[in-house]
């Protein structure tokens, strides 16, 4: 672990420039495509977020970093309530904002939200009845094995709330300020204080999860169960406890998630197995690996049976095939890009820790998540520099093998993301966000103090100078995102 070093904080040369960059992009791409520019509130969200993230990044990093009279659980409390008040705060003015302009609690793009609450009161209303049996009939006939936890869930909320949607949204903050206090734990354990408190405080400024809290989608749930196996499984490793009691929750974790997204759930009972095999034998004995591996595999197979298999089948012929399919399918629908079929494995790979860029421009009726959100967009962009500089950094120096857990899941999940027909969706992108944001908080602790990548390359002034040139790139590939969006429309 590192130690403490007091003062490293997101310094202000990142935070106004970045805000600056943002806005320089958007009167840009407003000004050149002025017919097809987004509606003021999504320029307004944008530039809000955007704000919002680096400035008070900037300030809180500092005031809250170096509060030496708080003690971590003084810090987690109030981490926890500042992520809830926020989450909070949003959830009624989305709910408001729909209810008004939409006349329900769904408002736009709301295909899947609409499906998991009519599947959720048809299963509280068998609960209700004390028909359990019909009740979880009903919920098979509506889900498939991905999405049957998040219906039954919802369905129980129902059953105890009378079919509340803002009570489901209350416990969505919940989870999600959760999460922010699940991730100080696994960044202070991992790298430090420093790091930690960062990493609280980009999670709980990230827009794109406040937006998860305001809607019926298994997001938030999803990213909660995967923060709490990480840091559980990199608990286990590092006080070396494989007891049952320690061992079995952490698989139980990876069965729940089986039942709300399949492929997630596959990349963490793998990266579960490659830190125990890559752990070194003084952290866990070629016994215990056995064991626990056997453990894992049997639990998984006897939870979830043929299903596994069909649904591991699926993701190989995704990867296989999916993809090239998908963007030709994206090419040909109707309001489809015809640019979208030259996309795949060799352009997404390269970029997955950056995109997806902003969406700045509003080419027809519709994709108003992707420009609602084009402001948290623009902040994963920016701080994918720090997300790449430090895999460099533990890559050379052989220091990955100290941060196996969450090292393996974020990049074995984006490794399935970059294959599928989905790594340019935001959406997609959600379980393994926690991760980049506290591995960019390390790279920028690790900028500030000047770390070298390998012997002889990289300082804080070097760094400096590539992250200037990184905006230039970001304010480029921003600009050519959305002329990319009109042109493969025939529209510029």
């Amino acid at each position: 672990m590192i130690n403490y070093i007091h003062n490293i904080f997101l310094p202000k040369w990142i935070s106004n420039k970045a805000i600056m960059v943002y806005v320089a992009a958007l009167l840009l791409v407003t000004g050149i495509y002025f017919r097809y520019s987004i509606p003021w509130y999504y320029m307004l969200s944008g530039a809000t977020s955007v704000f919002l993230f680096f400035y008070l990044g900037n300030k809180l990093s500092h005031t809250w970093g170096i509060d030496k009279v708080r003690s971590g659980k003084r810090f987690e409390k109030k981490i926890f309530w500042t992520s809830f008040a926020l989450r909070l705060g949003w959830v009624l003015l989305i709910y408001t904002i729909f209810q008004n302009y939409w006349g329900d609690a769904f408002g736009f793009e709301n295909a899947d939200a609409t499906f998991y609450d009519s599947a959720g009161q048809d299963f509280a209303d068998g609960w209700r009845r004390g028909d359990l049996i019909g009740a979880w009939n009903r919920a098979l006939k509506y889900a498939d094995i991905s999405d049957l936890g998040y219906t039954v869930y919802l369905g129980l909320v129902y059953a105890l709330t009378d079919n509340s949607i803002l009570a489901a949204r209350l416990l969505k903050c919940v989870w999600s300020a959760l999460t922010v206090v699940l991730m100080y734990r696994l960044a202070k354990r991992n790298f430090g204080e420093d790091v930690g408190r960062m990493t609280a405080i980009f999670c709980m400024l990230w827009p794109n999860f406040w937006y998860y809290c305001s809607v019926h989608l298994k997001e938030t749930e999803m990213v909660f169960l995967a923060v709490l196996f990480v840091e559980q499984a990199d608990q286990m490793l590092r006080t070396r406890n494989f007891s049952a009691w320690k061992v079995v929750p952490i698989l139980l974790i990876s069965a729940a998630l089986f039942t709300i997204r399949t492929p997630l759930a596959l990349v963490t009972v793998l990266c579960l197995l490659f830190s125990i095999v890559m752990s070194s034998t003084r952290v866990v004995g070629w016994g215990k690996r056995i064991i626990i591996g056997l453990l894992a595999l049997a639990l998984i197979g006897v939870t979830m049976g043929n299903a596994i298999q069909e649904q591991a089948k699926d993701l190989m012929s995704q990867a296989q095939f999916g993809q090239q399919q998908g963007m030709e399918w994206r090419a040909k629908r109707v309001n489809g890009n015809a640019f979208a079929k030259y996309a795949g494995k060799a352009v997404f790979a390269p970029m997955i820790f950056t995109i997806p860029f902003p969406s700045m421009v509003h080419p027809f009726d519709g994709q108003n998540v992707q420009q609602l959100l084009n402001g948290g967009n623009f902040i994963k962009n920016i701080l994918s520099f720090f997300i790449i500089l430090v895999l460099f950094m533990l890559l050379f120096s052989g220091r990955w093998r100290e941060h196996l857990v969450p090292l393996s899941y974020m990049l074995g999940y984006l490794m399935v993301l970059a294959m599928s027909s989905f790594p340019h969706s935001e959406r997609f992108h959600q379980p393994a966000m926690p991760m980049e944001l506290m591995f960019a908080a390390y790279g920028i602790q690790q900028a500030l103090m000047g770390v070298p990548i390998a012997k002889g390359i990289g300082s804080r002034v070097t760094y400096k100078g590539w992250f200037m040139m990184w905006l230039g790139v970001m304010f480029v590939a921003c600009v050519a995102w959305n002329w990319f969006k009109l042109a493969g429309r025939g529209l510029v």
